[in-house]
């Protein structure tokens, strides 16, 4: 399944719907899709300002292309795709996109829950919450 595993670390940010049609391009037999986006959202206590990701992107890919590899020998998929971004990112900006497809939906949801746990718990990004009277750097979770 090697060449259908896309992993991205960028700056840029991603457009789902060229995502999607992309997808369409790719595999004819995924009967689901599921997206999961991430987004920078407010904090409870004080009005975000941004929020600063910084990384290690070599290590960052592999380490998530790893975490791909291990969904795709346990769940019989189509596709998947991760793309993490990276730098000064405002409220509502995308942070993660993970698509996984597959036959049937099931193995879908399953391999995208388990990305999106280990990659925000294993793979090196380093978050900073940057607001009106504080500068807080996140833990992974």
């Amino acid at each position: 399944m090697d060449n259908k595993i896309i992993v991205r670390v960028q700056e840029p940010d991603f457009d789902l719907n060229l995502e999607m049609e992309a997808l369409k391009l790719k595999t004819k037999k995924a009967g689901a899709v599921v997206f999961f986006v991430g987004k920078v959202r407010d904090l409870e206590d004080d009005k975000l300002q941004y929020l600063e990701i910084e990384s290690f992107e070599e290590l960052a890919k592999r380490q998530i292309e790893e975490i791909c590899d291990n969904a795709a020998n346990t769940w019989d998929l189509e596709y998947i795709l991760v793309k993490h971004r990276f730098g000064r990112l405002k409220l509502n900006d995308n942070i993660v996109l993970v698509i996984t497809s597959s036959k049937h939906r099931e193995n879908a949801y399953e391999a995208s829950r388990h990305i999106m746990e280990y990659l925000k718990s294993n793979v090196p990004f380093w978050k900073k919450e940057v607001a009106n009277n504080t500068e807080n750097w996140v833990e992974n979770s």
